[in-house]
């Protein structure tokens, strides 16, 4: 037995784990559907009685409060004071004709008793509880409330003279009632759910028992499997839902050991892409380099889980700063590889200080022997004094460095020759590349990019373009560099409008913010960039 078959045995479940009867467990459902079904229709015509019965004690109540409530008026704004008695003989006279009544009172606008059938409520200066409720508004008159709670109604009326609130009658009555019809009501639910259990249940049983035979051949075949090599023979030949799951078994089982196999190379593929991933996600720089004079920003977007772009930042102290965007023509893992490699040899190299031509020349001396043929890297390598601001770049057939200065209305596309990497042996290449340099002014940008930029399509086919790219940046100048990448990206996935990105998306921004020494006066001396 091979290890892809005793883990794929491992993982199949065992027939003496499922002991349980499918039938047993058909008539359970049926019971709980008749239950659920005999609940909610009881809930349905309870809740339409209980409903009608609340009604009628609420109805009752109020009428009986509102009728007492208006000759307590009067008796509420006497020459001395609120006439204590009276009140609480109206109080009893409710009671009296209510025997569900628990108690009634009548309390001031500070909501405390002025009269009540407990006169110790009275006494201890008792207060009106809060009664508060508009379940049933359509049957309340404006101030009054109705409140259900337990077994219990509780109402509040106003009481007016004249237009004004003078105080208030609260009453609480039982709502028995409501509990004799709820429980009428179980009741009769009960007994009529009880007796379609007792009859539907053995008729179901004889029905499931005939029905669901083909699920006893079923298991039985799953049960004799053998995992060295899986074949199952399952005789159900009927031309219902049984016989397509049975004959469906059949072909599936002779595929399980492809598939096995095929599962555990893409599990082991889709690891080592997420290591790849995670590798890739430390060695790109986490924070881009900034201080008094200049500040970067960018962004990177993977067209797959990993890719072949590729940016850094090397820095020489407070000397010198170098800026490089690359890119790798494959893409997935072959790209990110290869990045790798690009990226060892830069950095292996880059500390020496060379000019950035002869930086590109020795990448290309190494790369060369290590690439697959067919394969390239396009490399963009700049060098920033970070004092004076004199820029120094080459480029080995990368896209061309884009420089704007929004006080001047100015934007150039700066291009210097030069071979992909990893194209054309050390003398050719040399002779090819050129070097470009410039002092960078105050205000100036410089930008650089992976062609997932410019070269992106929407759905229409529709390139995003250089034009539509550039109109963006000066829309955007004068913005700061982590706005104006933001803008741009934004823009970008605005046009793409969730088309597939095919290359991977690098962008790279840098602002000049110090005015640049007068080159005039130093007699347009080249700065050494060498070491």
């Amino acid at each position: 037995m091979n290890p892809t078959s005793n883990t794929f045995s491992a993982d199949w479940p065992e027939a003496r784990q499922f002991k349980r009867s499918i039938r047993v467990e058909f008539l359970v459902f049926v019971a709980v559907i008749i239950i659920l079904l005999m609940s909610v229709t009881g809930y349905v015509i309870s809740d339409i009685y209980i409903d009608i019965a609340v009604r009628n004690v609420a109805e009752k109540l109020l009428v009986q409060t509102r009728s007492f409530s208006g000759s307590a008026g009067k008796l509420m704004i006497s020459a001395n004071g609120p006439d204590a008695l009276l009140l609480n003989n109206i109080c009893n006279k409710i009671k009296g004709d209510n025997p569900d009544v628990y108690w009634a009172g009548v309390a001031d606008l500070d909501g405390r008793f002025i009269a009540h059938i407990n006169i110790k409520q009275v006494v201890t200066g008792a207060r009106m509880p809060k009664i508060s409720g508009e379940e049933y508004s359509d049957i309340l008159q404006k101030g009054e409330s109705l409140q259900l709670s337990g077994d219990t109604a509780y109402v509040a009326i106003p009481i007016l003279e004249n237009g004004i609130m003078v105080g208030k009658f609260g009453v609480a009555a039982s709502s028995r009632q409501i509990a004799e019809v709820r429980r009428t009501t179980l009741v009769t639910i009960s007994s009529i759910t009880i007796i379609m259990i007792l009859i539907g249940l053995p008729l179901t049983m004889i029905m499931i028992h005939r029905k669901l035979r083909p699920i006893g051949l079923i298991t039985d075949g799953l049960k004799k499997i053998d995992f060295t090599d899986i074949s199952l023979q399952i005789p159900v030949k009927a031309k219902n839902e049984f016989g397509y799951l049975a004959e469906s078994l059949n072909v599936m089982a002779r595929k399980l050991n492809v598939a096995q196999k095929d599962m555990v190379e893409k599990q082991r593929i889709a690891r080592e892409m997420e290591i790849a991933r995670e590798i890739q996600e430390k060695i790109l720089p986490k924070e881009y380099p900034r201080d008094d004079n200049f500040v970067f920003h960018g962004v990177y977007q993977s067209a797959l889980m990993v890719g072949g772009d590729y940016y850094d930042f090397i820095n020489f102290g407070d000397d010198y700063l170098a800026w490089v965007v690359a890119d790798v023509s494959g893409k997935s893992l072959p790209g990110m590889l290869v990045m790798l490699l690009t990226r060892d040899i830069i950095r292996n190299l880059g500390f020496k200080m060379k000019r950035p031509a002869e930086i590109l020349n020795e990448v290309n001396r190494e790369l060369l022997p290590n690439i697959k043929k067919g394969m390239f890297v396009t490399m963009f390598y700049g060098l920033l004094d970070k004092k004076s601001g004199r820029f120094e770049f080459a480029s080995a057939g990368h896209n061309p460095l884009i420089r704007l200065n929004p006080s001047k209305n100015t934007v150039e596309s700066l291009k210097t020759k030069g071979y992909p990497l990893g194209m054309l042996p050390p003398g050719p290449f040399s002779q090819r590349l050129e070097t470009g340099q410039f002092d960078l002014a105050e205000g100036d940008w410089l930008v650089q990019y992976t062609d997932g930029v410019n070269e992106a399509k929407n759905r229409a086919d529709e390139e995003f373009g250089m034009e539509r790219f550039l109109d963006i940046l000066k829309e955007s100048w004068s913005e700061k560099p982590h706005l104006l990448i933001k803008r741009t990206i934004e823009k970008h996935a605005e046009f793409v409008a969730g088309a597939n990105q095919f290359d991977d998306i690098t962008l790279i921004a840098m602002k000049w913010q110090r005015q640049t020494a007068d080159i005039n006066k130093k007699a347009e001396k080249e700065v050494d960039f060498a070491v």
